[in-house]
C-alpha cells in the first residue's frame, strides 16, 4: 500500500534527477580540467550515505572495483592537498561533487556523493563539533581510501 499521493514523484526518482545533474557537471568540469592538461579521474559510486558510527564519521561512498584501484594508484602518486567542493540541494538531498586536487602535479579526482539531509542530521552535528569531514572511498570488500578535510562546511548544509 503506498500512502503518497499519485501526482508526487517518488523520493528515489528525485534523487535519481539530481544525482544526474552531478555527474554530467562532474563529466564537464573533467573535460575542463583535461583542457588545461591536468590528470583526471572520474568516480561513480554506487551508492553514497552520510554514516555517524563508532567505527567511522563522514561520507562513505562505494566504488566499483576498477575505480578503486585507480584512486588508490592516483592517491600513492599524489598529495591531495586541496578540496573544490561543488554543493546542490534539492528535494532534502545534498548533492556535492569533490574535486580533489594536487595542484602541484595537476592532478584532480572527482568523488561525487549525496546523503538525505534529514536522516543526516546527527551525522552532520558529530561532523561540525569535529571541524573534519571524512570522506571514505570504499569497493564492497570495505577496502578504503580515506580523504580527510580539516574544513567540512563546504560539504554540509547551511546551519540552521
Amino acid at each position: 500500500m503506498n500512502d503518497r499521493p499519485p501526482s508526487e514523484t517518488p523520493t528515489n526518482v528525485r534523487a535519481q534527477a539530481g544525482w544526474t545533474d552531478v555527474i554530467e557537471d562532474m563529466e564537464s568540469t573533467a573535460a575542463t580540467y583535461r583542457e588545461r592538461g591536468w590528470r583526471t579521474l572520474e568516480l561513480h559510486p554506487g551508492d553514497s550515505v552520510f554514516v555517524d558510527s563508532e567505527r567511522r564519521t563522514g561520507i562513505d561512498v562505494l566504488l566499483p572495483g576498477p575505480e578503486f584501484s585507480e584512486l588508490e594508484s592516483i592517491v600513492a602518486d599524489h598529495t591531495f592537498g586541496d578540496v573544490e567542493v561543488f554543493r546542490a540541494e534539492r528535494g532534502g538531498v545534498v548533492y556535492l561533487l569533490a574535486a580533489e586536487r594536487d595542484t602541484d602535479a595537476e592532478a584532480v579526482a572527482f568523488v561525487p556523493a549525496y546523503y538525505h539531509r534529514a536522516s543526516s542530521t546527527d551525522a552532520i552535528e558529530a561532523v561540525r563539533e569535529a571541524e573534519e569531514l571524512r570522506l571514505f572511498c570504499r569497493r564492497l570488500n570495505d577496502d578504503t581510501v580515506e580523504l580527510v578535510h580539516d574544513d567540512p562546511e563546504p560539504f554540509l548544509p547551511e546551519a540552521p
